[in-house]
């Protein structure tokens, strides 16, 4: 086109592709294997994304989810109340703890049932080492989405120790280690020697992660001043979690509404000033150190606690094995009753805020249960943050928003 030809600025339109008489692209971003089990894994996930461009800026952006879509609630409803437990454990690969133990909280407040110290304070605990290693994930897939493969192996070794560390505690992802009435079992012998050591491990991968992207110019430049959301934002599309925490507002159910023993901790909320990818950024690493704090309360309260029950001995909440033979295939089968009525509870997951609305009509199974999930809620912010953004900032978006694909899908 030659300099004649250009349009002037009464012809061009709001954008370049009409200004030069072309149609913008449309560009698909993912699918990939629904196995993978966080929507970003380099890129993908059971999400994807229809970008409009033009040129790379994006136009708009349409957030597909369902591909593993499998009908959760509607399958938590169809079996009695504790057998729900593995339909909800997956909601998340690692944060999948939490999603039990929200339910649990919202099963147990509407059976207006105590349960014992200890076991408050192990689910408290594994909740926090859930968060860390889920963080550490997070932390991984930004890393990928810009480049930076220092970052990303440093990351992922802290994740390697903080799921090995939840795995000596619980078992190993789906354990089935939180149940309705406590969790299965009390602290193991020399774990507290081997959180000393992955504590350790786990403090030097946030010093060389700090060295090889939060102080590296590459990463400021492709998170600063991008996907920026104010707190105003985060409210009125459902924002939580890091995202909203970022943007100033110092929102955290943990403090906001305390559960489990969050109430006798002592621990600060990191908040970022801009609502951008990079203060996303710096909260989650700053969040892990506020975890490896809980968890050194944790350990200590239970070790004044001593040895003890982890689980309510009512009937219809005990362990199986601690009723009688003839009565053992009932309990295991049918599970407790819950008196009539309805029940929501919320937890500060690792992706934001997760809760469960259940409703009972007296039966051993639930009349309803409606879950609250995070990433939901995230995905269809996307488009409002990304619009006029450039394509490189659509993966470490994703990435740092951290979209959970059981959420997403579920």
């Amino acid at each position: 086109m030659s300099e004649s030809e250009m349009p002037n600025a009464e012809q061009c339109g709001p954008t370049l592709s009409e200004a030069l008489g072309f149609s913008g692209t449309i560009l698909e971003v993912g699918y990939t294997h629904p196995g993978v089990r966080r929507v970003l894994s380099m890129a993908g996930g059971t999400t994807g994304f229809l970008v409009s461009l033009d040129d790379e800026r994006i136009t708009d952006l349409e957030v597909e989810i369902g591909i593993g879509h499998r009908g959760f609630e509607k399958e938590a409803e169809a079996v009695p109340w504790h057998r729900a437990l593995p339909y909800v454990a997956r909601l998340g690969y690692v944060n999948g703890l939490m999603a039990e133990v929200a339910y649990c909280l919202a099963v147990e407040g509407l059976a207006r049932v105590s349960l014992p110290d200890r076991a408050i304070w192990l689910r408290t605990l594994a909740s926090e080492i859930a968060r860390i290693s889920d963080h550490f994930s997070r932390l991984t897939s930004v890393s990928a989405s810009i480049g930076l493969r220092s970052a990303e192996n440093v990351s992922q070794q802290g994740e390697s120790f903080a799921t090995k560390l939840l795995d000596a505690l619980t078992g190993g992802a789906f354990a089935g280690w939180v149940r309705l009435g406590g969790v299965a079992g009390c602290v193991p012998d020399q774990f507290e020697a081997f959180w000393g050591i992955a504590r350790r491990e786990i403090e030097a991968s946030l010093v060389r992660f700090d060295a090889a992207a939060i102080s590296n110019p590459s990463c400021q430049k492709r998170l600063q001043d991008v996907a920026v959301f104010s707190a105003d934002d985060c409210v009125a599309w459902s924002v939580t979690g890091p995202s909203i925490r970022a943007a100033g507002t110092p929102m955290d159910v943990r403090r906001e509404a305390p559960y489990l023993a969050y109430a006798s901790i002592d621990f600060d909320i990191p908040i970022g000033e801009s609502g951008d990818c990079f203060d996303r950024l710096l909260v989650v690493v700053e969040e892990v150190r506020q975890s490896l704090r809980i968890i050194d309360q944790c350990l200590s309260l239970l070790a004044t606690l001593g040895p003890g029950a982890v689980r309510l001995a009512e009937p219809g909440w005990c362990d199986p094995e601690d009723v009688a033979p003839s009565e053992r295939a009932q309990l295991a089968l049918c599970g407790p009753n819950i008196a009539p009525g309805e029940y929501t509870a919320s937890i500060e997951s690792s992706t934001g805020e997760l809760g469960f609305f259940i409703v009972s009509d007296g039966n051993s199974t639930p009349r309803r249960i409606r879950c609250r999930a995070a990433s939901f809620h995230h995905a269809q912010a996307m488009p409002q943050m990304l619009r006029g953004a450039l394509l490189d900032d659509l993966l470490p978006t994703a990435a740092i928003l951290h979209l959970v694909s059981g959420e997403c899908d579920r």
